[in-house]
C-alpha cells in the first residue's frame, strides 16, 4: 500500500467539512439492502479493530476498508452531481487520488475499488432521483461514514 498522510488528511478534512455541527442522522431506508450490507461490513470492520489486542496494526483492515470508502465516495459523487450539477467533481477527484495512492496498477484491488465506487453511485442514483432535504441529511451521514473510514485507515498507519 502506498497510503500517504496527505491523502488521508484530505479525505478526513473533506468529510469533516460536510458534517453538521451537531450529530447527524442516518438516512437509510429499511428496505435498502445494499446500503445495509455496506453498513454491516463497515460495522464488522470497526468491531474487528476494537477487539484486536495486538500492539501492531493490521494493515489488512485498511485493505478491507478501501472498497467501503470507494463505495461511499461513489454515493457522495452521485449526490453532488445530481444536486450541484455535473461540474461537481470533488468526490470523483478524491476517488482518483485514492486509486493513485492505493491501487495505481491494474489489478484486482483497483478493479474492486472502481466497482465499489460505481455501485455506490448507482445505489444513490436509484434512491435519490431528485434533491431535497433528505439528500442533505444523506450527504452528511455519508460524509460522516467517509470520515470514520478515513480516520480508521489513518490510525492503522500512523498511530
Amino acid at each position: 500500500m502506498r497510503t500517504l498522510p496527505a491523502l488521508l488528511a484530505l479525505l478526513v478534512a473533506t468529510c469533516l467539512a460536510l458534517l453538521p455541527a451537531a450529530g447527524s442522522a442516518t438516512a437509510q431506508k429499511p428496505g435498502d439492502r445494499d446500503a445495509r450490507e455496506v453498513q454491516r461490513g463497515i460495522d464488522r470492520l470497526a468491531s474487528s479493530r476494537t477487539q484486536a489486542p495486538a500492539p501492531q496494526r493490521d494493515v489488512g483492515d485498511t485493505e478491507r476498508a478501501l472498497p467501503y470508502l470507494a463505495y461511499t465516495l461513489g454515493e457522495l459523487h452521485y449526490l453532488a452531481s445530481a444536486c450541484d450539477g455535473l461540474t461537481a467533481q470533488a468526490w470523483r477527484q478524491r476517488m482518483i487520488e485514492l486509486l493513485a495512492m492505493e491501487a495505481p496498477e491494474p489489478g484486482r484491488q483497483r478493479d474492486r475499488m472502481i466497482e465499489s465506487f460505481n455501485d455506490g453511485y448507482r445505489v444513490q442514483q436509484r434512491r435519490r432521483p431528485v434533491c431535497g432535504e433528505e439528500v442533505e441529511i444523506e450527504r452528511r451521514a455519508l460524509a460522516h461514514r467517509g470520515h470514520d473510514l478515513a480516520e480508521m485507515m489513518r490510525a492503522a498507519y500512523f498511530d
